[in-house]
């Protein structure tokens, strides 16, 4: 049998950590995240669908939702708050797969 708990609830940016334990598997444990991050890619993708101006000092060009911060964490070890990780994050905001999080059309 399968018990799963929720251990975190973050009100901000909606994300939820749960712990789920299985008595048929020798005990074994993992621990998943879950977050609604509809409204967030939404909103990516309206403002792709806007101008921008070039001539403006800095862009804006992704928005990340938390969720996808750990994802990268755990399958790339990309750590998106650490400026030695600039590249990986370029790389990966760059990437088709991540296309979505983007809210303008260049290349980073």
């Amino acid at each position: 049998m399968t018990v799963e708990r929720l251990l975190s609830c973050n009100p901000v940016t909606g994300m939820k950590s749960w712990f789920s334990s299985s008595d048929d598997n020798q005990g074994s444990w993992h621990i998943r995240y879950e977050q609604d991050c509809s409204a967030a890619l939404e909103a990516n993708k309206r403002s792709q669908n806007e101008d921008f101006d070039r001539r403006l000092y800095m862009w804006h060009a992704a928005h990340v939702p938390a969720v996808i911060l750990m994802e990268w964490l755990v399958k790339y070890g990309v750590r998106y708050w650490d400026k030695n990780h600039a590249p990986a994050v370029r790389r990966l905001l760059n990437h088709p797969d991540y296309r979505y999080l983007r809210v303008n059309h260049f290349i980073m």
